[in-house]
Order: structure tokens, then sequence, then C-alpha cells
């Protein structure tokens, strides 16, 4: 009777340490594929300032609520666009020239001078 408790508590044992080490690695492929998602959103928000610079266009709204997980923000500055959220930080290159920051929440509008005789 001891043996078969014995052995049904090792198997237990066995079975946390098992969960325990695939929960480790799954949690690794988590934060691997969140990284892959903030950089594509990094990415793809340096697309969308650069089509805005070769546009004809004079103003661009902003809705960080829309455009941004929650706790996220943006910051554009030196041709650089930086994703900051979850203690993480994604980086970019733009051609856009100017600087602002985008909070989670926020809507601002942008705007781009053609000229410098232009407001």
């Amino acid at each position: 009777m001891i043996e078969f408790t014995l052995s049904r508590v090792v198997l237990c044992a066995c079975g946390v340490i098992l969960i325990a080490s695939v929960t480790g690695v799954l949690n690794g492929i988590y934060d691997m594929e969140r990284d892959s998602l903030d950089e594509g959103l990094t990415d793809r928000f340096a697309y969308m300032l650069d089509i805005f610079q070769s546009s004809d266009d004079n103003t661009l709204i902003l809705d960080g609520s829309r455009m941004l997980p929650e706790g996220y923000s943006v910051y554009v500055h030196g041709g650089f666009v930086e994703l900051l959220g979850n203690g993480n930080r994604q980086i970019s290159a733009t051609k856009f020239p100017g600087e602002f920051l985008l909070e989670w929440g926020d809507t601002i509008t942008v705007t781009r001078r053609k000229s410098l005789r232009s407001s």
C-alpha cells in the first residue's frame, strides 16, 4: 500500500515539474510573439509617416486608442519612431522630420509644412 502511495506522489511531482517547464517555454514564445508584433506596429507607423510626408496632405489626425494597444505610446523624433510599452522599446526609421508624442487614449493632429513660407 505504501508503494502505491509513494508512486502516486512521485507521479504528481513529475507532473508538476513537467507543467512548470512547459509554462516557461510557452511564456518565452509569447514574449517573442509580442516583440514581433510590436516591431511590426513600429514599422507600419513609420511607413504611414513616410507616406504622409510624401503626400500632398498637410494634416494627419492620429487617434491613439485606435492605433495603439492599451498602455503603449509612440514618440517620433529625429527621424525615428519609438514604440514604448510593457517595459520594451522598438525603434524604426522614418523620413518624417517632425516630433510628437502619441499615447494611448490621446488624439493629436500632426501638421506638415510644405515650405518655409507656409504657417
